[in-house]
């Protein structure tokens, strides 16, 4: 929904901290989200009442050795909130530490540091499990269970596949080519090879490829029948707010309680406009959401669905990580518009320059001004008017002055607005 339009002070979050804003704007709200008293409570009413399949711990057995599939770094997940209880479950059941392997679901991202891995699972489980960085990249490591109905050849994580039973774990929010986050996902391309992830990237030229949509959406089918290869035994899910309070919690079936995820994530997440704004002013959401320009562009999708053809749109989005993959990089080096990117990815698609197309693709619909860190001549390369943290406010004055409507999104990795009337240029 759209409050009243008022000055007022505006805190965004910039990595792990905040910068202000005041203007006379209308703070663009997702529906009405009350965090849970709770939590721990929340995720044990959820292990004890899972959709479309027994408790827990009527699936597994004692000797039997468990994965769980766990996000890493880039996504704000509250991992630690669902582990305890989760593992618990599990020892109640049988299962031993000694049989409960993680393995971090990082896809196609980097390797992730020690205390990167201890702050995702907490102190207690840190030392308690063992756990392993999946790498979609190492061949001896995956292994090959099938083919979807669209031709995508899926590998997944070897140890994943040994394992005599598979949990997943994660958060549902909006995605821009499946849909949804969360379920599927996390099998595949959580734990699945390189080659497996790059078919699915693959279908962001399809338009039925979006935000929100599951079914009739060719890339979310694709992962579904690739997780129907190898039917995981339980998932856990959850969906925060923007703050990061859980707001609701759901276990079971990997596709039947994700589903009941993705409607909540509607109830809760989804922003219903009357008419887009002219200028944006717009947040990722913070660490981790901004950790890098591939995660925090996520974000700035969702923004723009606020804005009007041409706009303006002032984000903000720290990425102390950089780019957050070289082909991002090198796609800004090599080729200076959308276009060129474009015939290049359908050459050749390669992950990571799908990303600096959507960039320089938003660099030419829109007006877009980006707070980082990142270098100046970087920012350029997509189009993008680059902004010191220093210097935002003054760029803040010199947008809004211009008179124009403006509206403010403080938490846009989160937060999917809708104009029911509005058509999107390509």
């Amino acid at each position: 929904m759209r409050e009243s339009k008022i000055p007022m002070d505006f805190a965004l979050p910039f990595g792990e901290s905040t910068l202000r804003v005041r203007c006379d704007a209308d703070l663009i709200r997702h529906r009405d989200v009350s965090p849970l008293s709770d939590e721990p409570a929340a995720i044990r009413d959820a292990l004890a009442h899972p959709i479309a399949s027994p408790p827990l711990g009527e699936i597994v057995k004692p000797g039997e050795s468990v994965v769980i599939i766990v996000n890493d770094i880039t996504r704000l997940t509250r991992s630690d909130l669902m582990l305890l209880p989760l593992v618990s479950e599990l020892n109640a059941a049988g299962i031993p530490d000694a049989d409960i392997l993680v393995v971090f679901a990082l896809g196609i991202h980097r390797p992730q540091t020690d205390a990167e891995r201890r702050r995702i699972l907490g102190d207690e489980l840190y030392h308690r499990l063992r756990s392993i960085d999946h790498n979609a990249m190492d061949e001896a490591a995956l292994v090959t269970i099938g083919t979807t109905s669209f031709g995508n050849i899926v590998e997944i994580n070897r140890r994943v596949w040994e394992a005599d039973r598979v949990i997943l774990t994660g958060e549902i929010i909006y995605h821009l080519i499946a849909g949804y986050s969360g379920g599927r996902k996390s099998l595949v391309p959580g734990v699945a090879g390189a080659r497996t992830t790059t078919f699915n990237h693959n279908m962001i030229f399809n338009p039925r490829c979006r935000s929100g949509v599951l079914d009739g959406n060719p890339a979310h089918e694709d992962l579904l029948e690739a997780c129907s290869l190898f039917p995981p035994d339980f998932m856990l899910n959850v969906v925060l707010t923007p703050e990061g309070r859980l707001a609701k919690a759901v276990a079971g079936h990997y596709d039947l309680a994700h589903r009941e995820g993705c409607r909540a994530v509607d109830q809760m997440l989804r922003a219903d406009l009357d008419q887009p704004y002219d200028l944006i002013i717009a947040s990722a959401g913070g660490y981790p959401l901004d950790i890098d320009l591939r995660q925090a562009h996520k974000g700035l999708e969702n923004a723009v669905q606020a804005l009007r053809p041409g706009g303006s749109i002032l984000f903000y989005a720290e990425c102390p990580s950089g780019s957050g993959h070289p082909c991002v990089d090198e796609y800004a080096a090599l080729y200076n518009n959308d276009a060129e990117m474009e015939q290049a990815l359908r050459r050749k698609f390669e992950i990571g320059g799908h990303k600096a197309w959507w960039l320089a693709r938003l660099g030419r619909l829109y007006d877009v001004h980006l707070v980082s860190t990142l270098p100046s001549e970087f920012v350029r390369r997509f189009h993008f008017h680059p902004v010191h943290p220093a210097n935002h406010a003054a760029r803040v004055q010199q947008l809004v002055s211009r008179g124009d409507r403006i509206g403010v999104l403080p938490y846009s990795g989160f937060t999917l607005p809708f104009v029911s009337d509005m058509v999107t240029s390509v």
